[in-house]
């Protein structure tokens, strides 16, 4: 798909989407893993699955922002990356999302290294925390098994 278009599609859907690379130059999007049946970047989607994306050869891994930056880490093998996507729930239970994260685990401490669009902020933040207690967003401990991680 042509990058200007894909482009339109990410800011039209006011929302970040990431995208992983493997060694072997495939690349897999969110939008490939949604659980609806229109597999483009467009509109609120309720579900894509990050836990069953391949996490072996993942070495880069995107998060592409509705402003049109991107954030992107890299690592040399596998099951090193995570994604997720922080919400809060008002008094009225109404759902809104705070951030969308991707990071990369830098050491057998669990200390990573992040990037998140802030939905607040309407940008992409840079920042290091640890994936047994994550600070940013008051997250805490990140599940291990659902994000596919080994450290």
């Amino acid at each position: 798909m042509n990058d200007k278009i894909l482009q339109m599609m990410i800011k039209r859907s006011k929302r970040s989407w990431w995208q992983a690379k493997y060694s072997s130059g495939k690349v897999v999007s969110e939008w490939d893993t949604l659980t609806t049946k229109l597999l483009l970047p467009m509109g609120e989607s309720r579900t894509s699955r990050w836990e069953e994306v391949p996490k072996d050869d993942m070495t880069n891994l995107r998060l592409l922002c509705p402003n049109g930056q991107i954030g992107e880490l890299e690592a040399p093998e596998g099951h090193r990356f995570f994604q997720l996507k922080s919400g809060r729930r008002n008094a009225l239970s109404q759902a809104s999302q705070q951030a969308h994260i991707i990071g990369v685990v830098a050491d057998l401490n669990g200390n990573c290294v992040c990037r998140a669009w802030d939905y607040r902020l309407q940008q992409l933040l840079e920042f290091t925390d640890n994936i047994y207690a994550m600070k940013y967003c008051q997250i805490g401990m990140l599940s291990l098994e659902v994000q596919g991680l080994r450290v």
